[in-house]
């Protein structure tokens, strides 16, 4: 049984993962995705990324209690069904984080979806482009859950418990 402290690592690391690849990738490669540009308040050459603080649960927590037990289902199958899975499963974790926040907010951070003709649904809770990405992300959150997983203990033990 995990104690609060490596929960709470757990937590942070993926927070602050998911909100730096968000902010890196909205550099340059949601246009890309998306099929059309974004408006933007300064000039593209600045590399302006942008990302929200309602997603901080969304990677926080539905990559400790969700990604975390899905890669120790999938862990020991062949990496292409891994693909599959992680792009499946990320790509519905996007889309009903999207239609929580748009049914109790009123929009969700990436509405600007719906300017797609790749969207998902009316709303564009996703994107078709982005079902392949989502599939690599899960590799990638794959080995570094494996790290973070890994380090937890030491900083367990770093804070005295």
């Amino acid at each position: 049984m995990d104690t609060a402290i490596p929960l709470l690592f757990r937590f942070t690391a993926y927070m602050c993962f998911g909100l730096v690849m968000e902010t890196l990738c909205a550099i340059d490669g949601i246009e890309r995705l998306v099929g059309r540009p974004i408006p933007r308040r300064v000039p593209k050459k600045y590399l302006e990324g942008f990302v929200s603080a309602y997603m901080i649960p969304l990677h926080g927590l539905g990559v400790l209690f969700l990604m975390e037990p899905l890669i120790d289902i999938v862990a020991p199958v062949s990496w292409p069904f891994r693909v599959a899975v992680y792009a499946a499963g990320l790509t519905v974790c996007e889309m009903g984080w999207g239609w929580i926040l748009d049914k109790t907010l009123g929009f969700f951070p990436w509405d600007y979806y719906s300017l797609s003709k790749w969207k998902i649904g009316k709303r564009g809770y996703s994107l078709w482009t982005l079902v392949p990405m989502w599939g690599f992300a899960g590799m990638v959150l794959e080995q570094y859950c494996g790290l973070i997983r890994y380090l937890s203990p030491f900083v367990s033990t770093y804070f005295g418990y």
